[in-house]
């Protein structure tokens, strides 16, 4: 019997230490990003470093667990746009919500960026801009956005934005605000020129991630 509630009690620390070196990495990753490294969140939950090395083999592990919780919040941010009745509005309401959930957190953006774990983001993109696609045929159909417009652009346009996450987090928390309105201004479909060339193919998404992390 006391072996049994020995190995109970050992269970619940286990996992009760798993769930606060995940909330640390939540806090950690959103202020810091994938600088921090797995003592720094071991430290900030207050748990030794040989107890995080238990719980997760590295901090990509314990990153892909934290970083796809926040990655299905921005797929849900997707669905809810497309119960806003007004294709133009709901397709500004999924790039506000997901832009400034990337605003709030520096290891989701990284993540989408193409600075986290390769793989993950190989999951993820697809996921992503399967979700978005239907915003923007929706927006097509109504003729709200420029023809040229495209799901698959959406990766690098969140790339854009990231130094304007930047300079908010060092003055003006809304700043992105601004720049995201601008980037959506040429969605419009009003009198424009044509894009100069046409937008990267699907299948291309993991090339781009991969450039913009040698970049970074």
């Amino acid at each position: 019997m006391k072996d049994s509630a020995a190995a109970r009690s050992t269970r619940k620390d286990s996992l009760r230490n798993r769930e606060l070196l995940i909330t640390a990495a939540r806090q950690v990753f959103a202020e810091r990003g994938f600088s921090a490294t797995l003592d720094d969140i071991a430290r900030h939950a207050g748990l030794g470093t040989g107890t995080a090395y238990r719980n997760f083999p590295n901090k990509q592990a314990l990153a892909a667990e934290v970083l796809s919780e926040a990655t299905e919040r921005i797929l849900a941010d997707a669905r809810a746009a497309l119960e806003v009745e007004d294709p133009w509005a709901g397709l500004v309401v999924f790039f506000e919500r997901a832009a400034a959930r990337q605003a709030a957190d520096r290891g989701l953006y990284e993540s989408l960026s193409g600075r986290g774990d390769h793989e993950e983001q190989a999951r993820i993109w697809p996921e992503i801009v399967a979700a978005v696609t239907e915003l923007y045929e929706r927006a097509h159909r109504a003729g709200v956005i420029r023809a040229d417009a495209a799901a698959q652009d959406i990766a690098a346009i969140f790339a854009l934005l990231g130094p304007a996450f930047e300079m908010s987090r060092a003055t003006s928390p809304e700043l992105w605000r601004r720049y995201l309105a601008l980037i959506l201004d040429g969605f419009r479909a009003t009198e424009r020129p044509a894009l100069p060339v046409p937008p990267p193919p699907a299948d291309a998404l993991n090339a781009i991630l991969r450039a913009g992390k040698r970049t970074s």
